[in-house]
């Protein structure tokens, strides 16, 4: 059985589908998440020291923040792939799945007899989304990769160079996420040519090309400027206030000239290095810092009523405390606060285009092993077979 379905009471659109989750960190498990919060029966699989982002960033118990966001919605088993009990239970559970999910180095699948030509044997239809670091080829095959070095290997780190110079981390897994994303539309995909063709697919999905990918007008903009900053139009960016800073785009001729008259400039409007979109850009420097003279005499609410008559789109920067409370925030549930027993309250945020977040299956996220007795006699084990697997600790059952 899946957990129980909050979003509507005809179900969710993957109930009845059971994946095969073996992937640790976030990439991978993020888009078995997704799966789960679809309704899928998400079996999450560790070995005895678990997931390794259980242990990423302050604990609470066997839990940490990033295991719990990308985990929610699935039942966990523990196994041990070091004992041929544990990685017979494994390809048990491999043989009755729709979707395969691992995040292992290349071959590594192979080595415990779970890679998609094996399985594929016994499972034809099923989808087998292996998630890597760099992918199955090239001199960089077998390297172990975490977010910041995709980040940095790719290039995104340049697009995010501080006041010296220096490229710096996203501070948060945005390659990983990205790379979860990419892997569940091609899951999400290979399941309806499955539905429609009645064949399996294996889908090699790595973060390199997925970083890629997400930048790819950042690098044709790169090539085709010989690796010049690309200025969409101006003005538009963060500008200092008395009290912070703004962020907006007055880019447009009208919104433009409604800006120039606000800060009591309308010269610039025919100031010949202002007068059309090109020259704007050109000097794009010098038209910053002209407009961040008159937005920092003022503060933010001042400029954010004025700028709102105008209809010239514009936004504080923001604090997480200043997103968490604003009115907008809980209007319109971008985030709905759950009381978790391990973390106390929390708050989750909304998949896009999902009903809110509620207590109960769909929020929790398991413990290490917290379903293995379940699951091992869901899968088809005897009381006695559970019971020796448990024994020899080919398989671990969470106790509190």
């Amino acid at each position: 059985m899946s957990p129980a379905n909050q979003d509507t009471d005809e179900g969710l659109p993957l109930e009845g589908l059971t994946v095969f989750d073996a992937a640790q960190g976030v990439a991978g498990p993020s888009c078995a998440f997704l799966l789960a919060q679809n309704g899928a029966n998400v079996v999450k699989i560790e070995p005895p020291r678990g997931d390794w982002v259980r242990k990423a960033g302050k604990k609470y118990g066997d839990l940490a923040a990033g295991y719990v966001n990308f985990n929610r919605g699935k039942r966990a088993i523990c196994l041990d792939f070091k004992t041929e009990d544990g990685l017979a239970v494994a390809r048990r559970i491999a043989s009755q799945c729709d979707i395969l999910i691992e995040s292992f180095r290349p071959g590594v699948m192979g080595r415990f007899g779970l890679d998609y030509d094996t399985i594929a044997e016994d499972n034809p239809t099923i989808i087998y989304c292996s998630v890597s670091g760099f992918g199955t080829k090239g001199p960089n095959k077998d390297k172990p990769v975490t977010d910041v070095v995709a980040q940095s290997f790719t290039g995104w780190m340049t697009l995010n160079k501080g006041n010296d110079g220096v490229p710096h981390k996203v501070g948060m897994t945005a390659m990983d996420v990205i790379t979860g994303l990419y892997a569940y539309q091609a899951v999400s995909t290979a399941l309806y040519r499955r539905a429609t063709k009645g064949v399996g697919k294996l889908i090699e999905m790595n973060m390199m090309e997925a970083a890629a990918a997400f930048m790819g007008q950042k690098i044709i903009e790169h090539v085709k400027q010989d690796g010049e900053i690309t200025v969409l139009g101006a003005p538009t960016g963060t500008f200092p206030t008395a009290d912070g800073s703004i962020n907006m785009s007055a880019r447009e001729p009208d919104k433009f000239e409604a800006l120039s008259n606000l800060i009591g400039m309308p010269e610039l409007v025919t100031d010949p290095r202002f007068d059309d979109w090109d020259k704007r850009i050109a000097n794009v420097a010098e038209l910053t810092a002209i407009i961040s003279e008159h937005t920092k005499q003022k503060p933010n609410a001042y400029w954010m009523e004025e700028l709102d008559k105008l209809d010239i789109i514009n936004g504080p920067t923001a604090t997480f405390d200043d997103f968490l409370s604003h009115p907008q925030t809980d209007a319109a549930d971008y985030i709905k606060w759950i009381e978790h027993e391990a973390l106390g309250s929390i708050p989750m945020a909304t998949i896009p285009g999902h009903t809110p977040f509620e207590a109960g299956p769909m929020s929790h996220a398991p413990h290490l092993g917290e379903h293995t007795e379940e699951l091992l006699a869901g899968f088809g084990y005897g009381a006695n077979e559970v019971a020796a697997l448990l024994e020899s600790g080919s398989a671990v059952q969470f106790s509190s």
